[in-house]
């Protein structure tokens, strides 16, 4: 056998060792990623072992856990949070849930209660209703540091139109006006259009609708100056009082 014979011999085993090396790492690599997809998919090693609730106030823990029905030794991975949050969101109480996975072995669930501004009553229920128009609970009673709301609207896409505006201007005056709020007593809509606040005093506001809210406001504190039994800023650019 010649010397460039001996190359050639030497090259042709470098070229087999190399492909035996290549085709080696390759197995491994398969065996290593199908084992982390076992291990996280299927295995009980990164398994759901707790569900921790966030942010709930009136519901318990044990409401919240209830209704997402998260199984308890399902593997992390595969748990669907989509599912869960639809879930946990067709509660009345609850405004917006977001669901994560805490790794390792827990699903988190927050939750932001809906709180209520009002309250009005139902075929004789008392119920809650939030900023947002929403009628989402039931009382005992009446709740006490809260607007009672009269809305006799009786059409059900007029109804919510009527909470929605109700809602609105309750919490515009939460927010923006204390020294009103203290002085309102309860509030009350045939429509959207013509929401009425009873003061104290036995005087009484016509809002009218939602749309103008701030300058109709500020239009009120300086016509509540005037000595009168009914203030009008349902037009706040020609307002009216009488008595």
């Amino acid at each position: 056998m010649t010397e460039l014979d001996d190359r050639f011999a030497e090259r042709a085993a470098y070229e087999r060792r190399r492909r035996l090396r290549r085709v080696v790492v390759a197995v491994l690599a398969l065996i290593v990623v199908g084992a982390l997809v076992w291990i996280v998919m299927f295995s009980s090693v990164l398994a759901v072992r707790r569900v921790a609730v966030d942010g709930e106030t009136t519901l318990r823990e044990s409401q919240v856990r209830q209704v997402a029905d998260v199984r308890i030794g399902q593997p992390l991975a595969r748990v669907d949070l989509s599912a869960i949050e639809a879930r946990v969101a067709s509660m009345e109480r609850i405004q917006s849930v977001t669901v994560s996975r805490s790794w390792f072995h827990a699903v988190r669930i927050t939750v932001v209660e809906r709180t209520p501004v009002a309250w009005l009553t139902d075929a004789g229920v008392i119920r809650g209703l939030d900023r947002y128009g929403i009628d989402f609970r039931t009382y005992d009673k009446a709740p006490t540091g809260l607007l009672k709301a009269e809305v006799t609207a009786t059409d059900p896409r007029r109804r919510q139109q009527t909470l929605e505006a109700v809602a609105a201007v309750v919490q515009l005056i939460e927010d923006d006006d204390r020294a009103l709020r203290k002085q309102v007593q309860a509030v009350s809509a045939a429509t959207k259009d013509s929401i009425e606040l009873n003061l104290t005093k036995g005087r009484t506001v016509l809002w009218g609708s939602r749309g103008d809210a701030s300058h109709k406001l500020t239009v009120l504190r300086a016509l509540l100056r005037i000595d009168a039994k009914r203030y009008d800023v349902s037009a706040p650019d020609q307002p009216t009082t009488t008595g």
